[in-house]
């Protein structure tokens, strides 16, 4: 039996057409890789981990809302954006993502998110002795097949961008997006990819008497709420004959019975001369 893999394979939409925008085989082979592991530990990379959880947080990225970005889509419109990256790599000027501060991110459209996510990982990766350094030395970006491999590398980001996108926003999360959220948990809870994450800020934000009708609903399911009360008191006090329910000063509750009668709960009282008994 083949390893599950860490990546999600979404059924077909009702266009006939999969939820994600490229088969992670392209994006394998476009960033150089050869598994689906290497792909899982690339995005595990301290490197693009760091730019890809600055774009999860700042644009933010809401589960259950689309982000479309049709310069993505179109393959006409991803050459163009790649070679828009790669022409800003190569330029001696700086970019506005070399240092981008929290008020320009704030600002940025969905695309400059991705853009600079793109742009920041590929020259992280392009450093020497990191995985781009070959695809991007400058005697290999003299020839054809340099040039095209270095493109190839920002295409592969790009498109692994994307991806995550969507699986963050309209997939069930995979095994790498909980991995990433078990490094980097998203800054805000409440936008966390993990449904149990979003669920338990929920429930620290809600009114302790909304909690806790939420928590007997969860139990009670169907059933009278009045009648599954006095159920489970009735458990507790399974034979109350000639027994009487008494509040002390302190707030306990005993069951005082006459003698001989067995009796569960809180506290019970046998008879004179002898003490009550917790249970």
């Amino acid at each position: 039996m083949a390893p599950p893999t860490p990546f999600p394979t979404p059924n077909p939409t009702a266009d006939g057409s999969n939820a994600l925008p490229y088969k992670w085989n392209d994006v394998t082979s476009k960033l150089g890789l050869t598994s689906a592991t290497d792909l899982s530990n690339f995005i595990l990379n301290p490197i693009f981990l760091a730019h890809w959880t600055v774009l999860r947080d700042h644009m933010p990225l809401t589960p259950g809302t689309p982000v479309n970005i049709t310069s993505l889509d179109d393959k006409a419109d991803l050459r163009a954006f790649t070679f828009a990256i790669y022409t800003a790599m190569d330029s001696m000027a700086t970019s506005k993502y070399d240092r981008p501060t929290s008020a320009d991110q704030k600002s940025w459209t969905r695309i400059e998110h991705v853009e600079c996510l793109v742009y920041r990982a590929a020259r992280d990766f392009a450093q020497p002795n990191h995985l781009f350094h070959l695809a991007f030395e400058r005697p290999e970006l003299k020839n054809e097949p340099g040039h095209k491999d270095a493109l190839s590398r920002i295409r592969g980001l790009a498109m692994l961008a994307y991806n995550l996108i969507v699986n963050y926003t309209l997939m069930p999360p995979s095994n790498v997006v909980r991995k990433i959220e078990a490094v980097k948990p998203a800054s805000q809870p409440r936008l966390s990819p993990l449904p149990e994450v979003r669920r338990r800020w929920e429930l620290e934000h809600m009114d302790v008497g909304d909690l806790r009708k939420t928590v007997l609903d969860r139990h009670r399911k169907d059933e009278d709420e009045r009648e599954w009360l006095i159920k489970i008191f009735m458990e507790d006090v399974k034979d109350d004959v000639g027994a009487t329910l008494v509040v002390k000063e302190d707030g306990d509750v005993i069951v005082e019975v006459e003698e001989g009668a067995q009796v569960g709960g809180v506290k019970r009282k046998f008879g004179e001369g002898e003490e009550s008994e917790e249970i």
